[in-house]
């Protein structure tokens, strides 16, 4: 344990605000522990005073980014903003993941934080995560949550203004886009990113999208700034190969399991009083079902029963939105026959 003369002046310094005074007393106290081959808690105490000192820098960071909002890139020809500005409060804890993706996430979280560490060892934390997998099934909304977790503005991109009529323009609005993510910290959200980084050897894409994906990779390789990128898209088998290789992570989201399931019942369960729930058997029948799908069913029963006046929700009511939704579900399918 530290000594009682630092912890006093630990103290001391905390009290009279002295953070500079603060910081060194815990470098100190930090490396007497170290000498004492107390790494494991040494390791700790850095990673608490380097979050702290984060979280500090995340507030000027905010305050930063905040008066460069009237500077959001544009399209010269519409003068439509190219992303859309948000904060999050989601957080990790919030969302029903796979654990194997969960852990990826938190990891990714705490080498963020603990970005002064690494770059005294000459690294960066990693900042390009690609999400692929089935619609509905939480890549925007883990985008969200890291967000909310890291306290730093999401950028969602607006293809409806990236991708231009005007040949060479769609090129353009993305070197905007990187541009500006260069003067603050940020988080750049592509969803649906297969609409600008297919495959250039496709005999179905013409020269101009060609190029949009050869500049692409091209900012991309050379963007070291300290936002972090993300991408998402539903059909992962059409991007371009290259592509791939640029990203620091690929992360799968998948349909949930059936303990996923159970879980996202009773998450979402908990908004309205319930009775008779098999928890069990109505998890076995909504295997196959996205995430949202589950969310959706069981949003729209609630709705249901406030309608109806209904004091609680029940297995029968449950399932009778299952059904309702299978139907959908038909509708669905046979458009995309």
């Amino acid at each position: 344990m530290a000594k009682g003369s630092y912890l006093k002046k630990l103290f001391q310094s905390f009290n009279e605000g002295n953070t500079e005074e603060f910081k060194a007393i815990a470098k100190n106290i930090i490396d007497d522990e170290r000498k004492k081959n107390h790494y494991q808690l040494a390791d700790e105490l850095q990673r608490i005073i380097n979050s702290t000192s984060l979280k500090q820098l995340r507030k000027a960071e905010s305050n930063f980014n905040n008066n460069l909002l009237h500077l959001l890139p544009k399209d010269k020809d519409s003068n439509f903003n190219l992303v859309d500005v948000k904060t999050s409060k989601i957080l990790l804890d919030d969302l029903i993941l796979d654990e194997f993706v969960s852990t990826l996430l938190k990891d990714f979280i705490r080498e963020y934080e603990g970005a002064e560490i690494l770059e005294s060892y000459g690294l960066k934390p990693r900042n390009r995560y690609l999400f692929c997998g089935p619609p509905g099934c939480g890549k925007t909304v883990t985008a969200e949550a890291i967000a909310g977790e890291l306290n730093i503005p999401i950028l969602y991109t607006r293809f409806d203004s990236i991708v231009s009529s005007y040949l060479g323009e769609t090129a353009s609005n993305l070197r905007k886009i990187f541009d500006f993510i260069e003067k603050g910290t940020w988080i750049l959200f592509f969803d649906e990113f297969d609409a600008i980084s297919k495959q250039r050897d496709s005999v179905d894409e013409h020269g101009e999208l060609k190029r949009v994906v050869n500049t692409f990779l091209q900012l991309l390789d050379n963007y070291n700034g300290d936002s972090i990128i993300i991408a998402a898209t539903n059909h992962q088998n059409l991007l371009d190969q290259a592509v791939w290789r640029r990203f620091d992570e690929v992360i799968m989201f998948d349909k949930p399991k059936e303990s996923q399931i159970t879980e996202l019942l009773r998450k979402n369960l908990k908004r309205y009083p319930c009775s008779e729930i098999n928890f069990v058997e109505l998890s076995k029948g909504l295997v196959g079902y996205a995430h949202a799908d589950i969310e959706r069913i069981i949003l729209n029963t609630i709705r249901t029963a406030i309608i109806e006046n209904d004091s609680y929700v029940d297995d029968n009511k449950i399932r009778k939105q299952m059904d309702i939704y299978r139907e959908r579900a038909k509708i669905y399918n046979k458009i995309n026959d």
